[in-house]
């Protein structure tokens, strides 16, 4: 009775209902623990742009670095990135897709009495700032968590959904990343992958020219936010390429699916494109080139890439920040797309396009001397799969026997713990944070020492 209980299917009239609730939930998880800064590299390097339009109305970083070199005390120097030896112009390898998704929070503030500071030079720098950055980072992710309900409540009961939303963000990086470093692009990269997810699945069931553009310009939003999920374009285009072109028994012959297919191909590459001219634009600016890409920063970079994924074990196992080590959530994520695949259950593609995702960022995520994503929580580089993930792990939760669903759900909460407790060890500095510790101390630490911690800070005085 329980188990049918748990995974009854309510009629589409309550998904308002539903969404008012999840929404409601959001609001309240963000006013207790959102926590805006706009701090560390990453933090800086996308929120850059902004900052210098607001400063000076113009993207030469030199002012601007110098002001976030006087605010903030790092053991490095924005001043010293490399200059483009063309343009004179500072270097930025982030992508600018979440400065704008940002912009009109940082706008709002912009037209308020404190967005203007009494001191010039702080422009853009104050605290009111960080608090837009922060919650159009949580806005957007918490968006992409209501667009995913919405998704997950087709197939799956709303407490299967629930749960697995639940484990995505407090169970992985997610929660941290929309939370408290929220000046970091994860969030917004999380929204767009999201996108990218639910506009792949309609154009794969119904395609025609509007879905494979906005096919396209998702894919164009996802690459402008972190350059590093191209990998995308090339899955989802290929994958309803071959949508277009695979034999059928009622379909016309190869030779008239071609040009359709060709010509979706064009619209789709046409889109992202589109989207993608502001990124190619700043480009040519800063170094004087449209196709530069971000190398005259990377050339300065202290990592570098392997000719092959040299450092995959590490990076799924690695108690430096192994993906799957430091996150089991996602191997329940990764074995529920593989087990709809072998029930040949759906969603049949989804399985597959989010397969194919998460190995190719394990293929160019391991051939990265910096796999471990520097001073991250977790292994932040594998949020743009969690929309995929999430079919998986919503999948997995429901798969047969039923009667065993209880343990399952015990052992998301158990992991949700877990994610909490390395939380706690990530911000006390129990564990370090670019370097590697044993297990066996990492585990300890989250069973008696992170316990005893929050015990004398929130009870014992």
């Amino acid at each position: 009775m329980l188990s049918r209980a748990l995974t009854t299917r309510h009629p589409p009239s309550a998904g308002c209902r539903e969404l008012a609730v999840l929404a409601a939930l959001l609001a309240l998880l963000g006013l207790a623990a959102l926590r805006p800064s706009i701090r560390g590299n990453d933090g800086v390097g996308n929120y850059v742009y902004l900052a210098s339009l607001l400063r000076g109305g113009d993207l030469d970083f030199a002012d601007d670095y110098r002001a976030f070199d006087r605010i903030k005390q790092y053991p490095y120097h924005f001043v010293d990135l490399p200059r483009s030896s063309r343009t004179g112009h500072y270097s930025n390898r982030y992508g600018i897709g979440a400065a704008l998704l940002w912009s009109p929070f940082v706008a709002a503030v912009r037209i308020l009495p404190a967005g203007r500071p009494a001191d010039p030079n702080l422009m853009a720098l104050t605290r009111p700032y960080a608090w837009a950055v922060g919650l159009g980072t949580y806005f957007w992710v918490s968006l992409a968590l209501l667009l995913l309900y919405k998704r997950l409540r087709r197939m799956h009961g709303p407490l299967i959904c629930g749960v697995t939303l639940a484990g995505l963000l407090l169970a992985t990086p997610l929660g941290f990343y929309a939370l408290a470093h929220g000046s970091m692009s994860h969030g917004a990269e999380f929204f767009a992958a999201t996108l990218v997810m639910l506009a792949f699945e309609s154009a794969w069931h119904r395609p025609s020219f509007y879905k494979s553009a906005v096919l396209g310009a998702a894919g164009g939003l996802l690459v402008l936010v972190r350059i590093q999920e191209g990998a995308w374009l090339a899955i989802v285009g290929t994958a309803l390429l071959w949508r277009l072109l695979r034999p059928a028994a009622e379909a016309a012959p190869l030779r008239r699916r071609v040009v359709p297919a060709a010509a979706h191909a064009i619209i789709f590459a046409a889109a992202a494109l589109a989207v993608l001219l502001p990124q190619i634009a700043v480009w040519k600016y800063l170094y004087g080139s449209w196709l530069s890409g971000p190398a005259p920063y990377l050339n300065g970079s202290v990592a570098a890439f392997a000719p092959w994924p040299r450092f995959a074990v590490k990076t799924l196992f690695s108690e430096r920040g192994g993906v799957l080590a430091w996150h089991p959530l996602f191997i329940l994520c990764l074995a529920g797309l593989i087990g709809s695949l072998r029930d040949k259950q759906p969603p049949h593609v989804l399985a597959w396009v989010g397969l194919s995702g998460f190995t190719a960022q394990l293929l160019i995520v391991g051939s990265w001397s910096a796999w471990w994503a520097g001073a991250s929580f977790g292994n932040r580089y594998f949020i743009g799969t969690l929309p995929f993930l999430a079919l998986g792990l919503a999948y997995w939760l429901e798969r047969r026997p039923v009667k065993s669903i209880g343990w399952r759900f015990a052992l998301v909460g158990m992991l949700i713990f877990w994610n909490g407790g390395l939380l706690v060890q990530y911000a006390t500095r129990m564990v370090s944070r670019d370097g590697a510790m044993p297990w066996s101390q990492v585990i300890y630490q989250n069973v008696i020492d992170v316990p005893r911690f929050l015990w004398q800070r929130f009870i014992g005085g």
